[in-house]
């Protein structure tokens, strides 16, 4: 069943503190819908559609919504959110949905957490009509990342991985041309790139905190390390980024998305 039981248990832990954080990424969230012509009709399936802020615009524009996310907690949410939606527990590389389902299918930061992201995107490109949309995206290059001080903060906290782990983490796709390449390899006609700057504010370190409880990989990193080491790491990485009142800010974080045609 793919990656879905593992990260079913890790991002199950606060959704209406990480329904917070994914707001902030709403820059990226509505280039990717007006890229995919996103409108009155529309049926979209939001793959990994967490809680909902994908769900929500889209429904605004008048989008007809499925979503599918591995925790039941985040559907439990995103049902609330968008109650006109259909909303499902299940694994984003492996969907019961049948072929030529939806107009677009809408993936937002999710397709690197997938065990095997081509059959991902495969699977991506089975439910969605022909002629239509598939859009993903994930972290741009970590050089366009101010948020990469937490994310180096928090693995400099860790053990070393062992000799035969996986390369992963939240860069793995986000090297330029890795993710077009991967939209090839699955069949999908590449018809548009693009990116967006989602700036990150918190008003203090206290709330910072509290909506990293809800983040997936800081679930599983608290498993190795323990809560109190993981608040430390993160609170380090925030340093050169809070201000005198305490106000934290990441000023650039810039997100790409790739479309294809199914």
């Amino acid at each position: 069943m793919g990656s879905a039981t593992i990260q079913g248990s890790l991002w199950n832990h606060n959704p209406s503190g990480w329904n917070i954080q994914e707001r902030l990424h709403i820059p990226i969230v509505e280039a990717m819908l007006s890229t995919a012509n996103v409108a009155t009709g529309t049926r979209i399936l939001d793959a990994g559609c967490g809680t909902g802020t994908a769900s929500v615009l889209a429904a605004a524009r008048g989008a007809k919504v499925t979503g599918i996310d591995a925790a039941e907690g985040l559907i439990t949410f995103v049902s609330k959110a968008v109650p006109d939606g259909c909303f499902t527990v299940g694994d984003i590389q492996s969907f019961d949905f049948p072929d030529e389902s939806f107009g677009v299918v809408f993936a937002a930061n999710c397709v690197q957490y997938a065990e095997d992201p081509i059959a991902t995107l495969r699977e991506f490109k089975r439910v969605c009509k022909k002629g239509g949309t598939v859009v993903a995206c994930l972290f741009g290059p970590p050089e366009n990342i101010d948020y990469k001080a937490v994310f180096s903060a928090t693995k400099a906290a860790m053990p070393p991985p062992p000799a035969d782990a996986k390369p992963g983490g939240p860069f793995a796709l986000s090297a330029p041309g890795i993710l077009e390449a991967l939209f090839k390899d699955a069949g999908l006609e590449i018809t548009g790139t693009g990116k967006a700057n989602c700036p990150f504010s918190y008003d203090n370190f206290a709330q910072k905190w509290e909506y990293s409880l809800g983040a997936g990989p800081y679930q599983g990193m608290m498993k190795v390390i323990g809560e109190s080491k993981m608040k430390e790491a993160i609170q380090l990485g925030c340093k050169n980024f809070t201000h005198d009142d305490g106000s934290i800010v990441f000023p650039t974080n810039e997100f790409i998305y790739v479309a294809g045609k199914a």
